[in-house]
């Protein structure tokens, strides 16, 4: 494996070295899940052969990977790859020069931070690569095998995701043969969402629609078929993409509450899969998104602000920029910040980090709906658009609407509705082509095709002499 700068439960960077997968696999963080889980909580070091002895073992070292995900502030799935993906685009910004790379896209290789974008999701990947190959090496029972399996594919298909999204070529690492791997070349983007593609279909056949736990923190099939109907509208695979999203859509457990402010709650009945809150270094924490941009008081410096251009492109009657931004005045200066998460700390928790939601299954609908050249499917795109819209209590758009209108509707209801989310404006503007065309304006700073491209970090490049830069 080649995990070039690791980081430590701080989130500190630490010297670069090689990991040997099965060791990364089993460091797990330990945290508390048996009242809900019905298993022993995560084990923080296991060896191998006992990591899978039997069915309480087996699952705790599966909700590693989860632990891993949110355990600890400033990991790519704990909030970290949606804010410096949010600063890239121009979702929002941070009011201070860490992140100035990123807020005028500036990318270099020795960038800060993006080594992170590149060893946590390997690390991730690490895992589900050693969940199955130890459940199918073990006696655990079939269901048991089926389930685990079945969330390790997704959890890898999930991290696979986002490393091609931001690097375009990555190596696939499919099991913990250290050697092999730390020499693996790049695979083409298209090979790459073939894997991710085949692990999801593995997936939904693997999971059970009913969530295993009390809470929507183990993906189920719902939850694998969200992702799955994701990937095929980013290989724009429209017939399936919505075929795959009203299956979603079409779940009654699922739904888009009237109310905004009770999206993001840890009992949603809009989320789909939603990362257990298991900090253990900061009390009181929900999630870090939550803590790192909600202010500390009612006169501190709202350290995330929404972009400017952003909040204009808002209807005055938008509920989601009324509910899900606040506006703080700091040295008489009015800013609007981020505030989907509405807590630093609650105790006990309210929030989780919510993964995956109804929202966005209408907008893949509606964009796949708007792309095959259909009349009557258009219209069908417009209304679910609408469902958005109505809640949101914006005016609602006309369904005589033409295809290219329609998709600019769509990109503009994403970059509403997911705002701040999982680094969605930036990938929609770049697999739609649309990044300099609007970035130029928006960032105001000369943003060319060239800014597209997400650098591999020197260290990760250091690793493995069969790494080559993002081209």
């Amino acid at each position: 494996m080649f995990l070039s700068a690791t980081t430590n439960k701080k989130g500190l960077t630490m010297k670069a070295k090689f990991i040997p997968l099965y060791i990364a696999a089993l460091s797990i963080t330990s945290v508390s899940c048996k009242k809900f889980l019905d298993a022993d909580p995560p084990i923080n070091v296991t060896a191998a052969a006992d990591a899978f002895k039997d069915e309480r073992i087996a699952t705790s070292t599966a909700l590693g990977m989860y632990n891993t995900m949110n355990g600890f502030n400033s990991q790519f799935a704990s909030g970290f790859l949606s804010i410096l993906m949010s600063i890239t685009a121009d979702d929002y910004y941070l009011g201070a020069a860490s992140y100035d790379a990123y807020k005028d896209n500036a990318l270099l290789p020795s960038t800060g931070f993006l080594d992170r974008m590149w060893s946590q999701p390997y690390g991730v990947i690490g895992q589900a690569n050693n969940v199955i190959a130890g459940v199918e090496a073990s006696s655990l029972s079939a269901a048991v095998k089926t389930q685990l399996i079945g969330e390790a594919k997704f959890v890898r298909a999930f991290c696979y995701f986002y490393l091609v999204n931001m690097f375009n070529k990555v190596p696939l690492v499919q099991d913990n043969d250290v050697f092999k791997n730390n020499l693996l070349p790049q695979s083409p983007k298209a090979d790459v969402y073939a894997f991710i593609t085949k692990d999801l279909v593995d997936a939904v056949a693997n999971l059970g629609d009913t969530y295993v736990s009390a809470e929507r923190v183990r993906p189920n099939k719902k939850a694998a078929q969200a992702l799955l109907a994701r990937v095929y509208l980013y290989t724009e695979k429209w017939d399936l993409a919505e075929a795959t999203a009203s299956l979603v859509i079409g779940d009654t457990r699922y739904k888009i509450p009237a109310d905004l402010n009770t999206v993001f709650l840890k009992s949603s009945e809009e989320a789909i899969w939603q990362l257990l809150t298991v900090n253990t270094s900061t009390a009181g924490v929900n999630t870090w998104e939550g803590f790192s941009m909600v202010p500390t008081n009612a006169t501190a410096n709202p350290l995330y602000r929404v972009y400017q251009t952003t909040l204009d492109a808002f209807a005055s009657t938008d509920k989601r920029k009324l509910d899900w931004t606040k506006e703080q005045v700091f040295n008489s200066v009015s800013y609007r910040y981020p505030a989907k998460y509405k807590y630093r700390i609650a105790t006990p928790v309210v929030e989780y980090n919510t993964v995956l939601r109804l929202a966005e299954q209408y907008l893949i609908r509606a964009e796949a709906r708007a792309n095959q050249n259909n009349a009557a499917k258009l219209v069908q795109a417009v209304e679910d658009l609408n469902v958005l819209r109505g809640r949101a209590d914006v005016t609602l758009l006309s369904t005589s609407l033409l295809k290219p209108d329609v998709l600019l509707a769509v990109e503009n209801e994403r970059r509403f509705e997911l705002l701040g989310e999982w680094g969605h404006r930036w990938f929609d503007l770049v697999r739609t082509n649309r990044a300099v065309q609007v970035l130029s304006v928006t960032k105001n700073n000369g943003f060319t095709a060239s800014d597209m491209l997400i650098p591999i970090h020197v260290d990760i490049l250091k690793t493995n002499p069969k790494l080559k830069p993002n081209d």
